[in-house]
C-alpha cells in the first residue's frame, strides 16, 4: 500500500515539474522573441537623458575641447518615415482630444505633419543645415541597425529596435532663441519636440586640431563593435543606458577617439507614469576630463616659428618622462568647422590638411639615423668609441659609386674618424661602413629597439608605424645607416630616439595623457656610459664645434647660442608627390607633381649636460641645396628658445 501510494505521489509531482518546464519552454523559448518585444516597449515610457561629454584639457587646464548646452529638433522616426500604424494611433488621439469625427481627424493630422517638416526646414534654414541629406543619413543609419540585429540574431519577426521608436534630432544646435521660437509652434504640430542638448566646442579652433580630434555620429559599425546586446545584458534599460543609439556622439580620431571610454559618460533615464508625471529619475553621469601633456602656450609658439607657406611638422618631449609637450603638424584645420568643410579638406590632395604628420606620415630620416647606427655599432661591440674608419669621399675609391661621401661633391674627405667625429661631420663613409659591417638584420634590431618599427604609442588611431627594411643585401644596410633607401620613421619616432640618447641610452614610450598610470620600465639601448656620451659628444659638436655639419647655422655671424643644443641635422631624397590628375584612382607616372624636393630634419636635444627636451623638426619638399642644417636647423634654434622662455629649460 504504501508503495502505490509512493508511486502515486511521485507521478503527480514528475507531472508537476513537466507543466512546469513545458512552460517555462513556451515563455522563454517558444514566446521569449514576443516577450522581449514587450518589455522593450516599455522603453517606450522613458525618457532617455543625455550625458555631459567630458572635457580635453592641456596640461596647464586650459580647455582643448567641451560641451556647450544647445537644443536639438527632433522628429519621431515613425514621422520620417510615415509609419501607418503611428499615423493611424496620432488620429485616434487627436479624435479623443478634439472630439473630432475620423475624416476631421486625419485632415487635421495631415496638415500637423505638413506643419512639422514646414518647422525642420525653418530650423534647418537657421543654422545652415542640410535638412534632406541629415535625414536620408538617419533613415540609412537605422536600417543599417535593425539589418545588424537580424544578422546578429537571426530573428526577423523580432526585429524591430528601439531606434524605430525614437525621436532623432534633425537639426542640431540650435540656440536658445531659436529653441523658443520653434517651441511657440509645436502646438499646431505632431512628432516633433524640442529637447535640450550639448553641442562639442573647441575654443582653440585650428590649435592642435590633429591631436585633439572630433566627435561625430555613431556609425552601424561602430554600434555593432561597442554595444552589448541581450545575450549578455537582459536588461533593456541598461543596455539603453550604456549602448550608443542612433544619433549618439562618439569620438572620431584624436584624443577624441582614444579616449572616448573616459570622456563619454553614460545617459540618465526618466520613467514616466500614465498621466505624465516624473516616477523616477536616474541622473545621467557626466564623462570625465582628459588632461594632456600638452601645452597650448608651446604649441601657439610653434605655429608662429613654422616657415610661413611650408608644410611639415615639430614634435617636443620632455626628456625624463618623454611627454609630448608640443606636437605640430601643418597645414591644419578649423575643428569647430570639420564637417562643413569636410568635403574640401577630403579633396586637397595636394597639401593633405587632416593628415597628421607627426605620427601618421613616414619619411625618410635622413642622417639623424646615423645616431641608430652609432648606437648599433658601440652596443653590439663592432666599433668601440675608439675605433677609426678612413673616408677618402667614397667608399670605394677605385669606382666611385653611387656610395660616396657628402663632402665628396668638393672631391675632399675627411679622413680617419671615430664615431664621434663621424656624427660631427655626418659622414657617409664612415656609416656605410657601418652598415657593411653589421648586416640588415642587426641593423634592424635596433632601429626596433628604438620603436620604429611599432606605432609611436599614443594611441592615436592616425599613428603608423615605421618601415625597416628586411632585404639582406649589403647596399640595403649602408642606406639603412645613412637613413635613406626603404627605410622610413615619423618624426615622433625621431624625437623620442634623440630623448633615449639624452637620458641615457634608455628608452620610454612618448605619452600624452596625464593620467595615475605608473611609468613604465625604460629600456635599455645596450649603451655603457662612455657610449652614450661619445653620441652626445658627437652631436654636441655638431652644433657647437667648427666643422659641425650646422655650427654655421647657430654661430652666424659670431652669435653664441644661449642654450647648448645637441643636435644632428638630415637631408633625406625624398620622391616628388603626385596627385591623381588623370583620376584613374592610383598614383602612377603619368599624374601631376605637386611638390618636389628634399625631406629637411633636425632632431636633437637640450640643454647638453642638463637634458631636459628634445626635438625633431621636419621641413617637406625643400629646394635642392636646402639641407637640414640651413633650413631646419634656423627652426630648431627657435623651437630651443621658445621651450626656454616657456619654464621647461631650467
Amino acid at each position: 500500500m504504501y508503495k502505490r501510494r509512493l508511486k502515486i505521489f511521485m507521478a503527480i509531482m514528475a507531472l508537476a515539474f513537466a507543466v512546469i518546464f513545458a512552460r517555462l519552454v513556451q515563455l522563454q523559448i517558444i514566446q521569449g522573441d514576443e516577450h522581449r518585444r514587450q518589455y522593450e516597449r516599455l522603453l517606450q515610457k522613458t525618457e532617455l537623458l543625455p550625458a555631459v561629454r567630458g572635457r580635453i584639457l592641456d596640461r596647464t587646464g586650459s580647455i582643448l575641447a567641451m560641451d556647450l548646452p544647445c537644443y536639438d529638433l527632433c522628429m519621431d522616426y515613425r514621422l520620417i518615415k510615415g509609419d501607418l500604424r503611428w499615423q493611424r494611433s496620432q488620429q485616434r488621439r487627436i479624435m479623443r482630444e478634439g472630439k473630432l469625427e475620423a475624416q476631421a481627424a486625419l485632415a487635421l493630422l495631415h496638415q500637423r505633419v505638413a506643419n512639422a517638416w514646414q518647422l525642420a526646414r525653418t530650423a534647418a534654414q537657421w543654422t545652415g543645415t542640410d535638412l534632406d541629406k541629415r535625414v536620408s543619413k538617419l533613415v540609412f543609419r537605422v536600417e543599417a541597425i535593425r539589418q545588424a540585429r537580424i544578422d546578429r540574431l537571426g530573428d526577423v519577426a523580432g526585429s524591430e529596435i528601439r531606434e524605430e521608436f525614437d525621436s532623432h534630432a534633425v537639426v542640431p544646435a540650435l540656440d536658445e532663441a531659436m529653441a523658443v521660437a520653434l517651441q511657440a509652434q509645436l502646438d499646431d504640430t505632431v512628432g516633433v519636440a524640442i529637447r535640450p542638448s550639448n553641442r562639442r566646442h573647441y575654443p582653440f579652433a585650428a590649435l592642435a586640431c590633429h591631436i585633439v580630434g572630433v566627435t561625430g555620429q555613431v556609425n552601424p559599425a561602430e554600434q555593432e563593435m561597442l554595444n552589448i546586446d541581450e545575450r549578455h545584458e537582459d536588461d533593456p534599460l541598461e543596455r539603453a543606458r550604456r549602448n550608443y543609439l542612433g544619433g549618439d556622439m562618439i569620438g572620431k580620431f584624436g584624443v577624441e577617439r582614444a579616449c572616448e571610454s573616459r570622456l563619454r559618460g553614460q545617459r540618465g533615464i526618466r520613467r514616466l507614469e500614465r498621466g505624465g508625471r516624473d516616477e523616477q529619475v536616474d541622473p545621467a553621469l557626466p564623462g570625465r576630463d582628459v588632461r594632456l601633456t600638452l601645452d597650448t602656450a608651446l604649441q601657439k609658439d610653434l605655429e608662429a616659428i613654422f616657415p610661413a607657406g611650408s608644410n611639415g611638422c615639430i614634435v617636443v618631449l620632455s626628456v625624463p618622462r618623454g611627454e609630448v609637450l608640443g606636437m605640430l603638424s601643418l597645414p591644419t584645420f578649423d575643428l569647430n568647422r570639420y564637417y562643413a568643410d569636410y568635403e574640401l579638406l577630403a579633396e586637397d590632395q595636394k597639401d593633405l590638411p587632416t593628415l597628421h604628420r607627426a605620427v601618421g606620415k613616414r619619411y625618410p630620416p635622413g642622417s639623424t639615423a646615423k645616431v641608430v647606427a652609432a648606437t648599433a655599432a658601440l652596443a653590439s661591440g663592432t666599433f668601440t668609441t675608439g675605433t677609426t674608419v678612413h673616408c677618402s669621399g667614397y667608399l670605394f675609391p677605385n669606382v666611385r659609386d653611387r656610395f660616396r661621401c657628402w663632402i665628396a661633391k668638393q672631391y675632399g674627405s675627411h679622413g680617419d674618424l671615430t664615431c664621434e667625429e663621424a656624427i660631427k661631420h655626418s659622414c657617409n663613409v664612415f656609416f656605410y661602413t657601418v652598415g657593411n659591417r653589421m648586416g640588415t638584420r642587426r641593423m634592424g634590431d635596433y632601429f626596433r629597439l628604438f620603436g620604429f618599427g611599432d606605432p609611436p604609442g599614443l594611441g592615436l588611431r592616425s599613428e603608423v608605424a615605421g618601415n625597416i627594411p628586411t632585404d639582406p643585401h649589403a647596399g640595403t644596410a649602408r642606406f639603412m645607416a645613412i637613413g635613406q633607401g626603404a627605410l622610413e620613421a615619423t618624426p615622433l619616432h625621431v624625437a623620442n630616439m634623440m630623448a633615449s640618447i639624452a637620458r641615457g641610452g634608455a628608452f620610454l614610450p612618448p605619452r600624452l595623457v596625464l593620467d595615475d598610470s605608473p611609468d613604465p620600465a625604460p629600456r635599455s639601448l645596450g649603451l655603457s656610459s662612455q657610449q652614450v656620451q661619445a653620441i652626445q659628444r658627437g652631436m654636441y659638436k655638431v652644433v657647437n664645434e667648427r666643422g659641425g655639419t650646422a655650427y654655421k647655422v647657430f654661430h652666424a655671424e659670431g652669435e653664441e647660442p644661449e642654450v647648448e643644443i645637441c643636435g644632428k641635422t638630415g637631408t633625406a631624397q625624398t620622391a616628388p608627390q603626385r596627385i591623381d590628375s588623370n583620376q584613374n584612382d592610383r598614383i602612377d607616372l603619368e599624374d601631376d607633381i605637386v611638390y618636389q624636393g628634399d625631406t629637411a630634419w633636425f632632431a636633437g636635444f637640450a640643454p647638453y649636460r642638463n637634458p631636459q627636451i628634445a626635438f625633431a623638426v621636419v621641413i617637406e619638399y625643400v629646394e635642392k641645396g636646402g639641407s637640414g642644417g640651413r633650413t631646419a636647423g634656423p627652426v630648431a634654434k627657435k623651437v630651443v628658445a621658445a621651450c626656454k622662455a616657456r619654464g621647461y629649460i631650467k
